[in-house]
């Protein structure tokens, strides 16, 4: 019987969630990481946390809005946190990512009566589709999330970058590509 694709990537993403959370912790200590901020996989963990209950289908509507409340604090910082001279491209992929989240728990948490009827979607559990208003929305972030994954990728394979930069780049990638299956979902 094979695994469900919310299954697979909520695995993958619990993966992302424990080394980010081990970096909060423990980034300082770790040589040559200086341009990675801890913000960044604080927010990871936040984020990844939320995607693995709409992956699985569990994210309650209280859950829900405060995690839609959260991805607004993300958006906000990630936007503010831009014009830094180290590490300014993260934040701009927080920022992406944070939208993206903000969208994809607002069906979630909204009270019934404001989404509309809400149909089934192929691939994540219990996620409400939006409507035809939303699509130039949700295709915007996809094309944004493409474009983090297509910019980190070369990083994931390259040789002259060090574990912990291909390791952070592993976890742009999975984060985008899981963010990328629930925004589909809202189509």
């Amino acid at each position: 019987m094979p695994v469900p694709l919310p299954a697979v990537l909520a695995a993958l993403v619990a993966l992302v969630v424990v080394y980010c959370s081990v970096g909060v912790v423990t980034r300082r200590r770790w040589p040559g990481v200086a341009r990675h901020r801890r913000d960044i996989d604080a927010w990871h963990v936040v984020m990844g946390v939320a995607m693995i209950g709409m992956l699985l289908g569990t994210l309650s509507r209280p859950v829900a809005t405060v995690a839609l409340v959260v991805a607004g604090v993300a958006v906000c910082w990630g936007a503010l946190s831009t014009e830094r001279r180290s590490a300014g491209s993260a934040h701009v992929r927080l920022l992406v990512g944070a939208t993206a989240m903000a969208v994809m728990t607002l069906p979630l948490a909204a009270p019934a009566q404001a989404t509309g009827s809400p149909t089934a979607a192929a691939g994540a559990a219990g996620m409400p589709a939006g409507g035809s208003s939303s699509a130039l929305l949700v295709g915007i972030l996809l094309a944004a999330l493409g474009a983090v994954a297509v910019t980190r990728l070369p990083v994931v394979v390259r040789r002259g970058a060090g574990a912990v930069g291909r390791l952070d780049a592993c976890c742009d990638v999975v984060m985008a590509g899981a963010m990328a299956a629930l925004l589909v979902a809202l189509l």
